[in-house]
């Protein structure tokens, strides 16, 4: 049985007690909750300190209970760039990553998925490549001590963005789990097959439509064959979950399009309880 969960992406322009709130109503009963510094929804920068941890572990704990969700998955990202190796980033970036640990354990939660953040384009690429490695072997080592998985999710504007710079860095961390987001190629027109080289080290799943030069649209109306995916994931014995990553926009009311990506996904992977 596969869990099938929403993200609180679907409401990534709202607070945080808003999003669960819709997501609640909506249905559902597993969350992915976005912890990306200076976004949404609960701040990495404020997971350091022990009463500040403290103080984010119990708001998320009574928000979840209230609105009757089991968190399952996150999506972080810490405040300093990837590829930023001064003395000064390294060590908030390790205190931000052991404070997410300790607040994904209190919750239950077991894979986080690391959003890259923003490129360099000041420097050669191979020169930002090797400093963004560095940086996540030291959070892979600190979520390891704690039994957590951190996966990288390959993303537009970021160090990780076309085809061949994913796959380098595959090849160069062959240890580096895998989120499998293919709307990031699929906007930049990259056939969806191609993307299916991400499969095999895929430990979570986002899932939403997009078209060329579209994040997202409507669903059913883009170019992300959720048939052809899902086939594809059962024919590798895919046994991880799934999140629903829709973004909050004026055009459409992505929650209508959550719960349908949901139905479909259950289709080809029985699942836990909404």
């Amino acid at each position: 049985m596969s869990i099938i969960a929403c993200s609180t992406s679907v409401r990534c322009g709202s607070g945080f007690e808003e999003a669960l709130a819709s997501i609640s109503s909506a249905g559902f009963r597993f969350v992915d909750i976005l912890a990306i510094d200076g976004w949404v929804h609960v701040p990495t920068s404020e997971l350091i300190t022990e009463h500040s941890l403290a103080q984010q572990i119990n708001r998320t704990k009574q928000l979840l209970v209230q609105y009757n969700l089991q968190p399952v998955a996150t999506n972080s990202g810490v405040s300093p760039q990837l590829h930023d190796r001064s003395a000064e980033a390294i060590t908030c970036r390790k205190a931000e990553t052991a404070g997410l640990m300790q607040w994904m354990k209190a919750l239950n939660i077991n894979i986080a998925a690391i959003q890259p953040r923003q490129p360099d384009r000041s420097r050669p690429w191979e020169e930002v490549l090797g400093d963004c490695i560095a940086s996540l072997r030291e959070q892979l080592e600190i979520a390891k001590a704690e039994g957590i998985q951190m996966a990288l999710e390959f993303h537009v504007n970021s160090p990780f963005e076309t085809m061949e710079q994913c796959l380098h860095l595959m090849e160069l961390m062959p240890e580096m789990p895998i989120v499998y987001d293919p709307t990031h190629f699929v906007m930049q027109g990259v056939p969806l097959e191609e993307t299916f080289v991400f499969l095999d080290r895929a430990v979570h799943v986002h899932l939403r439509d997009a078209a060329n030069d579209q994040m997202q649209v409507r669903f059913g109306a883009g170019a992300v064959d959720f048939e052809r995916i899902l086939i594809e994931l059962k024919r590798r014995g895919y046994q991880g979950g799934f999140s629903i990553e829709y973004l909050q926009t004026d055009q459409f009311d992505v929650m209508e399009d959550a719960v349908q990506l949901y139905a479909r996904i259950k289709e080809a992977f029985p699942a836990v309880t909404m």
